[in-house]
Protein backbone atom coordinates (compact mmCIF):
# COMPACT_ATOMS: atom_id res chain seq x y z
CA UNK A 1 0.00 0.00 0.00
CA UNK A 2 3.08 1.96 -0.53
CA UNK A 3 1.37 4.32 -3.50
CA UNK A 4 -0.96 5.83 -1.01
CA UNK A 5 -0.13 7.48 2.47
CA UNK A 6 -2.56 5.85 4.77
CA UNK A 7 -1.96 8.81 7.38
CA UNK A 8 -2.73 11.38 4.94
CA UNK A 9 -5.83 9.64 3.75
CA UNK A 10 -6.59 9.41 7.34
CA UNK A 11 -5.92 13.30 8.62
CA UNK A 12 -8.05 14.17 5.65
CA UNK A 13 -11.00 11.98 6.31
CA UNK A 14 -10.95 13.68 9.68
CA UNK A 15 -10.87 17.09 8.03
CA UNK A 16 -13.84 16.20 5.64
CA UNK A 17 -15.79 14.51 7.80
CA UNK A 18 -15.94 17.97 9.95
CA UNK A 19 -16.67 20.17 7.28
CA UNK A 20 -19.53 17.73 6.22
CA UNK A 21 -20.42 17.54 9.87
CA UNK A 22 -20.63 22.09 9.78
CA UNK A 23 -22.77 21.76 6.22
CA UNK A 24 -25.21 19.10 8.13
CA UNK A 25 -25.72 21.25 11.30
CA UNK A 26 -25.94 24.22 8.69
CA UNK A 27 -28.84 22.38 7.20
CA UNK A 28 -30.31 21.53 10.50
CA UNK A 29 -31.05 24.62 10.88
CA UNK A 30 -33.66 25.16 7.88
CA UNK A 31 -35.44 21.43 8.19
CA UNK A 32 -38.57 22.94 7.28
CA UNK A 33 -37.43 24.56 4.06
CA UNK A 34 -35.44 21.28 2.84
CA UNK A 35 -36.50 18.96 0.35
CA UNK A 36 -36.42 15.02 0.92
CA UNK A 37 -37.17 12.27 -1.26
CA UNK A 38 -37.88 8.34 -0.46
CA UNK A 39 -35.75 5.77 -1.55
CA UNK A 40 -37.36 2.61 -2.37
CA UNK A 41 -36.66 0.14 1.07
CA UNK A 42 -34.31 2.31 2.10
CA UNK A 43 -35.86 5.37 3.83
CA UNK A 44 -35.96 8.58 3.28
CA UNK A 45 -32.68 11.05 1.61
CA UNK A 46 -32.43 14.89 2.00
CA UNK A 47 -30.89 17.23 -0.08
CA UNK A 48 -28.58 17.45 3.21
CA UNK A 49 -27.40 13.93 2.02
CA UNK A 50 -26.81 14.92 -0.99
CA UNK A 51 -24.85 18.08 -0.49
CA UNK A 52 -22.61 16.01 2.47
CA UNK A 53 -21.31 13.42 -0.01
CA UNK A 54 -20.81 16.01 -2.97
CA UNK A 55 -18.39 17.67 -0.66
CA UNK A 56 -17.11 14.53 0.73
CA UNK A 57 -16.09 13.04 -2.54
CA UNK A 58 -14.55 16.43 -4.25
CA UNK A 59 -12.32 16.69 -1.28
CA UNK A 60 -11.00 13.49 -1.14
CA UNK A 61 -10.63 12.91 -5.29
CA UNK A 62 -9.00 16.39 -5.43
CA UNK A 63 -5.98 14.84 -2.86
CA UNK A 64 -6.28 11.18 -3.83
CA UNK A 65 -7.43 11.21 -7.88
CA UNK A 66 -6.34 7.52 -8.30
CA UNK A 67 -8.97 6.37 -6.13
CA UNK A 68 -13.15 4.75 -6.48
CA UNK A 69 -15.77 6.29 -4.83
CA UNK A 70 -18.84 4.08 -3.32
CA UNK A 71 -21.37 6.29 -1.49
CA UNK A 72 -24.60 6.13 -0.86
CA UNK A 73 -26.93 8.44 -2.12
CA UNK A 74 -24.58 8.57 -5.48
CA UNK A 75 -25.00 4.18 -5.43
CA UNK A 76 -28.85 4.52 -5.38
CA UNK A 77 -28.85 7.17 -7.77
CA UNK A 78 -26.67 5.02 -10.32
CA UNK A 79 -29.00 1.34 -9.14
CA UNK A 80 -25.67 -0.08 -7.75
CA UNK A 81 -26.33 -2.91 -6.34
CA UNK A 82 -23.23 -5.33 -7.23
CA UNK A 83 -19.89 -4.55 -5.09
CA UNK A 84 -18.00 -7.32 -6.69
CA UNK A 85 -16.07 -4.68 -8.37
CA UNK A 86 -15.05 -2.73 -5.06
CA UNK A 87 -12.84 -5.69 -4.11
CA UNK A 88 -10.87 -5.34 -7.21
CA UNK A 89 -9.91 -1.96 -7.05
CA UNK A 90 -6.59 -1.03 -5.04
CA UNK A 91 -8.35 1.87 -2.99
CA UNK A 92 -12.32 2.66 -2.86
CA UNK A 93 -13.42 5.75 -0.27
CA UNK A 94 -16.62 4.16 1.08
CA UNK A 95 -18.81 6.94 2.45
CA UNK A 96 -21.77 7.53 3.95
CA UNK A 97 -22.53 11.16 4.07
CA UNK A 98 -25.51 11.25 6.55
CA UNK A 99 -26.16 8.02 8.90
CA UNK A 100 -28.88 8.46 10.22
CA UNK A 101 -30.98 10.67 8.01
CA UNK A 102 -34.59 10.23 10.16
CA UNK A 103 -33.16 11.24 13.11
CA UNK A 104 -31.55 14.44 11.59
CA UNK A 105 -35.01 15.50 9.53
CA UNK A 106 -36.53 15.24 13.53
CA UNK A 107 -33.62 17.33 15.13
CA UNK A 108 -32.90 14.26 17.08
CA UNK A 109 -28.83 14.87 17.55
CA UNK A 110 -28.36 10.80 17.11
CA UNK A 111 -26.86 10.77 13.57
CA UNK A 112 -22.72 10.81 12.02
CA UNK A 113 -20.49 11.43 8.53
CA UNK A 114 -18.92 8.22 7.92
CA UNK A 115 -16.18 7.39 5.60
CA UNK A 116 -13.39 4.60 5.21
CA UNK A 117 -11.34 3.42 2.60
CA UNK A 118 -10.67 0.08 1.58
CA UNK A 119 -8.22 -2.16 0.22
CA UNK A 120 -9.11 -4.59 -2.57
CA UNK A 121 -12.40 -4.41 -0.54
CA UNK A 122 -10.79 -4.93 2.84
CA UNK A 123 -11.34 -1.44 4.71
CA UNK A 124 -8.23 -0.08 6.33
CA UNK A 125 -8.90 3.16 7.53
CA UNK A 126 -12.65 4.43 9.30
CA UNK A 127 -13.71 7.89 10.60
CA UNK A 128 -17.17 8.46 12.17
CA UNK A 129 -17.96 12.09 13.25
CA UNK A 130 -20.90 12.87 15.39
CA UNK A 131 -21.49 16.76 14.44
CA UNK A 132 -23.89 17.51 17.06
CA UNK A 133 -21.41 17.18 19.63
CA UNK A 134 -17.90 16.53 18.06
CA UNK A 135 -17.48 12.90 18.63
CA UNK A 136 -15.06 11.57 16.86
CA UNK A 137 -14.05 7.67 16.55
CA UNK A 138 -11.01 6.72 13.74
CA UNK A 139 -8.50 4.74 13.12
CA UNK A 140 -6.07 2.65 10.76
CA UNK A 141 -5.66 -1.01 10.71
CA UNK A 142 -3.08 -2.20 12.66
CA UNK A 143 -2.81 0.80 14.54
CA UNK A 144 -5.69 1.09 16.82
CA UNK A 145 -8.98 2.76 17.30
CA UNK A 146 -8.69 6.33 18.90
CA UNK A 147 -11.93 8.38 20.36
CA UNK A 148 -11.69 12.35 20.76
CA UNK A 149 -14.20 13.96 22.91
CA UNK A 150 -15.05 17.84 21.86
CA UNK A 151 -16.07 18.21 25.49
CA UNK A 152 -13.50 16.26 27.04
CA UNK A 153 -10.92 18.35 24.44
CA UNK A 154 -8.05 14.86 24.56
CA UNK A 155 -8.01 11.72 22.63
CA UNK A 156 -8.43 7.96 24.13
CA UNK A 157 -7.36 4.82 22.78
CA UNK A 158 -10.28 2.54 22.90
CA UNK A 159 -9.35 -0.78 24.11
CA UNK A 160 -11.93 -3.23 25.06
CA UNK A 161 -10.82 -6.99 24.27
CA UNK A 162 -10.82 -7.18 28.13
CA UNK A 163 -14.85 -7.23 28.34
CA UNK A 164 -16.12 -10.34 29.84
CA UNK A 165 -19.91 -9.46 30.31
CA UNK A 166 -22.59 -12.20 29.60
CA UNK A 167 -25.75 -11.14 28.26
CA UNK A 168 -27.72 -11.28 31.31
CA UNK A 169 -25.21 -8.29 32.46
CA UNK A 170 -25.09 -6.32 29.17
CA UNK A 171 -26.61 -3.58 27.87
CA UNK A 172 -27.11 -3.61 24.12
CA UNK A 173 -28.35 -1.68 20.71
CA UNK A 174 -29.74 -2.61 17.56
CA UNK A 175 -31.59 -1.30 14.30
CA UNK A 176 -34.80 -2.94 12.51
CA UNK A 177 -35.07 -3.36 8.72
CA UNK A 178 -36.27 -0.66 6.58
CA UNK A 179 -38.16 -3.51 4.94
CA UNK A 180 -41.55 -4.17 6.69
CA UNK A 181 -43.10 -7.59 6.70
CA UNK A 182 -42.22 -11.04 7.48
CA UNK A 183 -38.40 -9.98 7.93
CA UNK A 184 -39.30 -6.73 10.04
CA UNK A 185 -41.68 -9.08 12.66
CA UNK A 186 -38.93 -12.03 12.66
CA UNK A 187 -36.60 -9.10 13.81
CA UNK A 188 -39.20 -8.11 16.70
CA UNK A 189 -39.11 -11.76 17.86
CA UNK A 190 -35.26 -11.04 18.56
CA UNK A 191 -35.39 -7.84 19.97
CA UNK A 192 -38.10 -9.18 22.70
CA UNK A 193 -35.83 -12.35 23.22
CA UNK A 194 -32.47 -10.30 23.77
CA UNK A 195 -34.59 -7.69 25.54
CA UNK A 196 -35.78 -10.23 28.28
CA UNK A 197 -32.51 -11.40 28.69
CA UNK A 198 -30.14 -8.61 28.97
CA UNK A 199 -30.23 -5.60 31.23
CA UNK A 200 -32.15 -3.80 28.18
CA UNK A 201 -32.08 -2.93 24.22
CA UNK A 202 -31.74 0.68 22.79
CA UNK A 203 -33.17 1.47 18.94
CA UNK A 204 -31.59 4.86 18.51
CA UNK A 205 -31.61 5.12 14.41
CA UNK A 206 -27.44 5.38 13.61
CA UNK A 207 -25.96 1.66 12.93
CA UNK A 208 -22.26 3.35 12.57
CA UNK A 209 -22.49 5.31 15.99
CA UNK A 210 -24.21 2.40 17.62
CA UNK A 211 -21.15 0.25 16.50
CA UNK A 212 -18.67 3.27 17.55
CA UNK A 213 -20.13 3.05 21.25
CA UNK A 214 -19.90 -0.60 21.27
CA UNK A 215 -16.50 0.21 20.56
CA UNK A 216 -15.67 2.75 23.27
CA UNK A 217 -17.83 0.78 26.04
CA UNK A 218 -21.05 2.43 26.42
CA UNK A 219 -22.79 -0.45 25.03
CA UNK A 220 -21.97 -3.93 25.18
CA UNK A 221 -23.23 -5.13 22.45
CA UNK A 222 -24.67 -4.33 18.58
CA UNK A 223 -26.31 -6.49 15.89
CA UNK A 224 -28.47 -5.73 12.90
CA UNK A 225 -29.72 -6.52 9.33
CA UNK A 226 -29.95 -5.59 5.85
CA UNK A 227 -26.95 -2.99 6.22
CA UNK A 228 -24.68 -1.98 3.19
CA UNK A 229 -21.44 -1.28 3.04
CA UNK A 230 -21.26 2.52 4.00
CA UNK A 231 -23.23 1.87 7.20
CA UNK A 232 -20.59 0.00 8.70
CA UNK A 233 -17.43 -0.03 6.89
CA UNK A 234 -16.17 3.09 8.82
CA UNK A 235 -17.60 1.89 12.81
CA UNK A 236 -16.82 -2.30 11.49
CA UNK A 237 -12.80 -1.50 11.35
CA UNK A 238 -12.89 1.15 13.79
CA UNK A 239 -14.52 -1.41 16.50
CA UNK A 240 -11.89 -4.65 15.11
CA UNK A 241 -8.87 -2.38 16.03
CA UNK A 242 -10.69 -1.35 19.56
CA UNK A 243 -10.75 -5.30 20.11
CA UNK A 244 -14.46 -6.20 19.58
CA UNK A 245 -15.63 -9.00 17.72
CA UNK A 246 -17.18 -8.04 14.38
CA UNK A 247 -19.09 -11.00 12.62
CA UNK A 248 -22.18 -11.46 10.36
CA UNK A 249 -25.19 -13.35 12.32
CA UNK A 250 -23.46 -17.02 10.98
CA UNK A 251 -20.56 -15.84 12.84
CA UNK A 252 -18.77 -15.48 9.97
CA UNK A 253 -15.78 -12.79 9.93
CA UNK A 254 -16.20 -9.09 9.20
CA UNK A 255 -16.67 -7.29 5.79
CA UNK A 256 -18.46 -4.40 4.64
CA UNK A 257 -20.22 -6.55 2.31
CA UNK A 258 -21.90 -8.87 4.54
CA UNK A 259 -25.80 -8.22 4.66
CA UNK A 260 -25.92 -8.74 8.31
CA UNK A 261 -23.63 -7.40 11.32
CA UNK A 262 -23.01 -8.47 14.97
CA UNK A 263 -20.74 -6.86 17.43
CA UNK A 264 -19.69 -7.51 20.79
CA UNK A 265 -17.12 -9.49 22.60
CA UNK A 266 -15.73 -12.64 24.79
CA UNK A 267 -19.32 -14.76 26.23
CA UNK A 268 -21.89 -12.00 24.70
CA UNK A 269 -20.38 -12.81 21.24
CA UNK A 270 -21.41 -16.28 21.94
CA UNK A 271 -24.59 -15.80 23.52
CA UNK A 272 -25.78 -13.71 20.84
CA UNK A 273 -24.97 -16.01 17.65
CA UNK A 274 -26.63 -19.25 19.90
CA UNK A 275 -29.63 -16.81 20.18
CA UNK A 276 -29.73 -15.82 16.27
CA UNK A 277 -29.30 -19.24 14.91
CA UNK A 278 -32.35 -20.34 17.19
CA UNK A 279 -34.41 -18.06 15.49
CA UNK A 280 -33.20 -18.93 12.31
Amino acid sequence: MSDLNLKEALDLSIEVSKKAGILLLRYQKQLGKLKTNYKEGQGVVSKADIASENLIIKSLLKKFPQTKMLGEESSFAQNIKNFKEIKKNPYTWIIDPLDGTTNFLNNFDYYAVCISLAHYGVPVLGVVYRPSNGDLFYCLKGKGAKFKSAAKKRVTTLKTSGQKKKLKDSLLITGFSTEKGQVFGKEFKIFKDLAIRSRGVRRLGSAALDMCYVASGIFDGFWESNLAPWDVAASGVICLEAGIEVKNLKGEPFTPFNDDFVAANGPLMKELLKAFSKKA
